[in-house]
């Protein structure tokens, strides 16, 4: 996997706090601790005027079937429909490589489909029906735009343990790249845990995860106030009766 920025917004403090200054904070703050401001209280639509375009290499086609939920993007694809595939390079899922076995099995099938594909075309079968025999583990090539709220929300799913670790691999390196341009706004940023400061995948997260030990689940923090909670929203809807 390789991961290339392209493009990001440059100055873009600057831009980010222009544009808040416009909503009505005060002309006061220098841009960094606008920025700062928006970031650690989440008033976050601003800083979609920054964004970044990333190229990446290497990913399989399952992986950008996944990136496309974040549907908040601009998404570009190698094509299968123009491009042949006569000899592809496919993704191997960590997993398997320590069971000599299924990699075997993994290997053979891979084999196969490259094989079926050279047949199909051998026979002037185009590129466009031909490909139905590829493989989901099909390396692909990936330009996609993201601004930073969308970036935010991405990172903070899938920098989760619980991401497919090819998605959580390329988040890691997204978010390098992201945090070095921006240290500002990525700093305070990673799964969902760590920047809200609770976690919520409750009774699913992992014994791996790092933050076990210093963030609690939604479920344990909310059953804390839920009583009274509760009892304060039956008197505001008592309120507007």
């Amino acid at each position: 996997m390789e991961v290339k920025l392209l493009r990001v917004t440059e100055e873009g403090l600057a831009l980010v706090a222009d544009a808040a200054r416009v909503s009505g904070l005060s002309s006061m703050r220098g841009a960094e601790a606008i920025v700062k401001l928006i970031t650690d209280n989440d008033y976050s639509s601003v800083l979609e005027h920054i964004c970044f375009t990333f190229d990446i290499e290497g990913i399989s086609v399952a992986l950008s079937r996944e990136l496309l939920e974040h549907r908040i993007a601009s998404h570009t694809a190698r094509s299968t429909r123009y491009n042949g595939e006569e000899e592809f390079e496919y993704y191997v899922p960590g997993r398997l490589s320590s069971n000599e076995e299924a990699m075997r099995i993994y290997r053979e099938a891979m084999k196969s489909a490259n094989e079926a594909y050279v047949r199909l075309r051998g026979l002037g079968i185009g590129k466009e029906e031909a490909r139905y025999v590829l493989p989901m583990a099909l390396h692909t090539h990936y330009i996609v735009t993201m601004n930073v709220r969308s970036l935010i929300n991405f990172f903070m799913l899938r920098l989760c343990v619980r991401a497919s670790p090819e998605m959580r691999e390329l988040a890691m390196r997204m978010y390098k790249i992201c945090v070095r341009e921006y240290p500002v706004i990525f700093s305070s940023i990673w799964c969902r845990g760590f920047t809200s400061g609770v976690c919520p995948e409750n009774k699913a997260r992992p014994a791996e995860c790092p933050f076990r030990g210093i963030i609690s689940n939604k479920q344990v923090v909310k059953r804390e106030f839920e009583t009274e909670a509760r009892r304060i929203i039956e008197k505001e809807l008592a309120k507007s009766a």
